[in-house]
């Protein structure tokens, strides 16, 4: 399985780079991978879940190379060189994302789908820079970090300075911002995070009387009669 799902996204990257995204067709991929369209429908469901594959083996690369290059320095430090070690794993696909970037997704389930892998990926982000987090603070923190990767991921696909400065300076401006939208939703998160125990506790709260009437009721019950002694024996158990 592994691979034909290795030559499915190697011939998807290969077609994207030399035509529109919207262009390349289910029966277009099968031939270049050298399968059928049956065997193609055996490994994948559509164009969104090739991208999807091709985003898990990218998340695979980066937290590698992160396992014998390391990063190091504060959050904002540690999240923009793993963003950029992962735009760096993507240099050879560099005209084929170019095409996706291009081109929206073709249908709503697409887009979920879509969404909910680029989802994924931060959360393996947030995770190799020690920073994950979960609740109300760590959706924020992904959804917030998934529009900086997205916003980052369409200059990275028109930069051709061997430097990448205008995406280094992209990729910057944004982690800043976010870092400044997170500390301003600081006391609304607190305070939503508090309702909710809140209204949590009020629910409990409700439901303890009439339990504790159950259990009186069952408690009042007229209990049932002795089990009549057993006649005494003589006998030792063994």
């Amino acid at each position: 399985m592994e691979e034909r799902e290795n030559a499915i996204v190697s011939a998807t990257f290969r077609l994207a780079a030399t035509r529109p995204w919207s262009e390349v067709k289910l029966a277009d991929i099968a031939a270049e991978a050298d399968l059928s369209l049956a065997d193609l429908a055996g490994v994948i469901g559509g164009k969104a879940d090739i991208l999807q594959l091709y985003g898990r083996q990218l998340d695979a690369k980066m937290l590698a190379s992160l396992e014998t290059e390391p990063v190091s320095g504060s959050a904002h430090d540690r999240v923009f060189d793993i963003l950029m070690r992962r735009l760096e794993l993507m240099d050879g696909d560099k005209a084929a994302i170019r095409s996706m970037v291009e081109a929206p997704a073709a249908s709503l389930p697409d887009y979920a789908r879509l969404a909910g892998s680029m989802m994924q990926s931060q959360d393996w982000v947030l995770s190799a820079a020690g920073i994950e987090d979960t609740g109300l603070r760590g959706a924020v923190k992904t959804t917030g970090l998934a529009l900086v990767y997205v916003r980052t991921l369409k200059v990275w696909a028109n930069d051709d300075d061997a430097g990448l400065a205008r995406t280094m300076a992209q990729l910057d401006r944004s982690l800043r911002d976010g870092a400044d939208w997170i500390k301003r939703l600081e006391a609304p998160m607190t305070l939503a995070t508090a309702l909710s125990s809140l209204a949590r506790g009020f629910m409990k709260a409700r439901r303890g009387p009439s339990s504790s009437h159950e259990h009186d009721k069952a408690g009042s019950a007229t209990p049932p009669p002795p089990a009549p002694e057993a006649p005494t024996s003589e006998t030792t158990t063994p």
